[in-house]
């Protein structure tokens, strides 16, 4: 549009002197292509990232620029031979004056630009100079010094230009690698770095969005499953075999479940799965056999051949919840259902779980609104020596007597006040109702009382227990503390480092429960227990089982190698007393002797069994 306007301008000044071929119709032919490039140039809508097509552009305006200046140029010049000075002075202005602002026109692209210069810079230098007007050789000379200015300008600013795009593209390229290297963050903040499988927020991040995006008749399951007997394994034979061990646990839930399923660990050796493809419940228990099956084959780490087991909790969508959360709780809540009643098998989800989810609710509840120190109590059962016929000692069991929900079962309230951390503050109640009875009895009683997992591992409920003993000038030695193997799965090195302190200051520690556990020798043999008491899930049946009065006997035969005493609970009849005795037996507790009571009664109690 400059060039044509200065044209025109000239082609007017110059109209009735040069003839019309020139003015009018020389000067409409180059109008025409002006205004034709232009419309051109608007309407291109170059898409700047395909490379090809821009470079294809450049090479044409190079083209269209020489052919532009190579007709103007020569138009310009026969121009030159018309009118007077004045006129002639035009033509050098317009050459001056629009080729430099044409250059500059293009001086993001110096091919073209540098073109401009060499053509119609270059030819009127070369005629004005030869022209033998020392005017026009000084205007020649001028456009030469001009020429040479403009060219490095051009070649400055280019330089800068190109500066700048480099600049530009180096930030562009910081900025994609910034965006690939904050992908990759992501990714691996999505990873767990030991398995390679899905992490913890990677699960509940798919849960949410398969929640979200799930249809009216869209069904899918969530699976959480636990291994049983991982902590003994890593205790024993050091993380890195418990690291390879959960390695090789993700592997084969792998193999099993796809790539298409999402499989995360959640922390520790427990792992969460998404089985978006609806299965009923007949197809998710199956599954859930494969998983459990496959986890408890051996695994053979580092030359060490270890055996786990896995339990499996399953919920679905949207039978049994709606949202990300209550799926996950259901289905933790089946997989803590399987572990205490069927450890080893799956579990799904179902409509008397929710019975009990709720009636641990109100437990829970019913235990923060309740005034313990004065609903709690402890009744006693006594243990006896069958051979001297007189009670060695009495366990101390805690009773609940809610206002809201009456008389509940220790077996029920604990597992929920262990869960929600209210434990703690029962065992401290406990305990001191414990310590204002003792005081009152002989100093010859020997007492047991239970500590929670939770209890055994903190260090300051076991300092705390010690103080309130001195506190009361109780002798310690009275007292023995029965721990479950449940305390050492959770922590095997805090539990030890409480039985030694308990141990230093004269109290005893007896291993409850004995028998049902992983790796229960072990702990015997790594911990210096004053008594084990056996579980009566073996005393039941030892009328009609041989191999159960074999294992008896073993236990038997144990503690008394080991010089430590041997407790048989669960007692409930005349035959099972006979059978114990028969096998070594010695101490014996359970109903066929004495029901718990408030009070101990122990004179009467030993008399009777002496009579």
């Amino acid at each position: 549009m400059l060039l044509l306007a200065n044209a025109v301008a000239l082609a007017y000044t110059h109209y009735g002197v040069a003839p019309d071929w020139l003015t009018i119709y020389a000067i409409g032919i180059l109008a025409v292509v002006c205004i034709m490039r232009a419309i051109s140039w608007s309407r291109a809508g170059l898409d700047v990232s395909d490379i090809a097509v821009c470079i294809g552009h450049l090479r044409k305006i190079r083209v269209l620029a020489a052919a532009i200046a190579v007709l103007f140029t020569a138009w310009a010049i026969t121009m030159f031979g018309y009118g007077d000075p004045y006129q002639k002075g035009h033509v050098a202005y317009f050459i001056s004056i629009t080729v430099v602002g044409c250059i500059f026109c293009l001086v993001n692209f110096p091919p073209a630009a540098m073109l401009v210069v060499v053509i119609v810079l270059g030819t009127f230098v070369m005629f004005f100079g030869l022209s033998g007007n020392e005017v026009y050789v000084a205007i020649a000379v001028n456009m030469a010094l001009v020429s040479v200015m403009i060219i490095q300008i051009i070649r400055s600013f280019y330089s800068n230009f190109a500066g700048l795009i480099d600049t530009q593209l180096d930030l562009e390229d910081q900025h994609q690698t910034t965006i690939e290297l904050s992908r990759q963050n992501e990714a691996l903040a999505l990873i767990d770095a030991l398995t390679g499988l899905s992490n913890r927020r990677a699960f509940f991040a798919m849960l949410e969005q398969t929640v979200a995006q799930a249809g009216p008749n869209d069904q899918f399951a969530v699976a959480m499953i636990d291994l049983d007997g991982f902590k003994p394994v890593n205790d024993v034979h050091g993380h890195p075999i418990g690291d390879e061990l959960l390695i090789q646990a993700g592997m084969r839930l792998r193999r099993i479940l796809g790539d298409e399923t999402l499989l995360a660990r959640l922390g520790g050796d427990e792992f969460g799965v998404i089985l978006t493809k609806g299965r009923d419940a007949i197809e998710l228990i199956e599954l859930g056999c494969e998983l459990c099956k496959a986890l408890n084959r051996p695994f053979v780490l580092s030359n060490i051949t270890v055996q786990v087991s896995a339990s499996l909790g399953f919920a679905t969508y949207p039978s049994v919840a709606r949202n990300s959360n209550g799926l996950f709780e259901r289905a933790d809540f089946a997989l803590y259902h399987a572990k205490k009643n069927c450890p080893g098998e799956p579990v799904l989800f179902a409509a008397h779980h929710e019975t009990l989810i709720r009636h641990d609710s109100q437990i829970e509840q019913a235990l923060r609104k309740a005034d313990l120190s004065r609903e709690l109590s402890l009744h006693y059962q006594p243990v006896f020596n069958i051979k001297t016929g007189r009670v060695n000692s009495i366990e101390a069991l805690a009773r609940w007597d809610s206002e809201t929900m009456g008389r509940v079962s220790p077996a029920t309230f604990f597992p929920v006040a262990e869960k929600t951390g209210q434990v703690s503050f029962l065992t401290r109640v406990l305990f001191e109702k414990l310590l204002e009875d003792m005081a009152g009895w002989p100093g010859n009683v020997q007492v047991s009382f239970n500590l929670s997992a939770r209890d055994i591992v903190l260090s300051d409920t076991v300092e705390w227990l010690i103080e309130q003993i001195t506190h009361k000038n109780i002798d310690p030695a009275r007292l023995t503390f029965e721990v479950t193997e449940t305390a050492f799965l959770r922590d095997f090195a805090a539990a030890r480092t409480s039985i030694r302190y308990l141990r230093q200051h004269g109290a005893r520690v007896a291993l409850d429960d004995f028998g049902i556990g992983y790796s229960s020798l072990r702990y015997v043999h790594e911990l210096e227990f004053d008594a084990l008491k056996v579980d009566r899930s073996f005393i039941t049946p030892l009328a009609n089982n041989e191999r159960s009065r074999r294992i008896v006997k073993t236990v038997v035969d144990m503690c008394a190698n080991l010089d430590i005493d041997c407790v048989l609970e669960g007692i409930e009849t005349e035959s099972q007393r006979d059978a114990v005795m028969a096998l070594g037996g010695r101490l014996m507790q359970g109903y066929f002797f004495a029901r718990p009571d408030r009070e101990p009664r122990l004179v009467a109690l030993s008399d009777a069994l002496r009579a």
